[in-house]
């Protein structure tokens, strides 16, 4: 039996969760229960997924959204970095402490959370972008 064909839960935000209009696009993670999500808060932190169609989009919170968990196999939006740097097709991108992300660096402890797949070389920021999630992110080992 199929219960679901695609990696997508909707979840509540924990009560009293603010700005979630802003939300489209970010990062997020379950609760310990699996119940509720909330977007990360570090650069550092491994996310379940990126938050799709949340609800009060428009300036009014609301009570939760779809969470595209990281195995999702398809082109997704994800929210860039008001200082996303030089993205291109392909460009892997690293996850930001207010949920965003930006083209990865390399650096030790950057969790790379999808792949581009459109370039980005004017550098603007802030806006929805189409990648790939990665299906187990992880943070980037020091170089030997």
């Amino acid at each position: 039996m199929i219960i679901k064909q695609t990696p997508v839960l909707r979840r509540d935000w924990p009560a009293g969760t603010t700005g979630t209009d802003k939300s489209e696009g970010k990062f997020a993670k379950l609760s310990a229960d699996g119940k509720t999500m909330s977007l990360v808060t570090s650069a550092t932190d491994i996310p379940d997924g990126v938050v799709s169609n949340p609800d009060g989009r428009d300036g009014a919170d609301g009570n939760g959204g779809d969470l595209i968990l990281q195995s999702h196999p398809g082109i997704v939006q994800a929210r860039l970095n008001e200082t996303p740097g030089t993205i291109e097709t392909g460009t892997d991108l690293a996850l930001c402490a207010d949920a965003t992300v930006k083209a990865a660096t390399g650096a030790a402890g950057e969790v790379v959370v999808a792949r581009s797949l459109a370039p980005n070389t004017s550098g603007q920021g802030d806006c929805l972008h189409e990648v790939i999630l990665v299906a187990r992110p992880a943070a980037t080992a020091a170089k030997a």
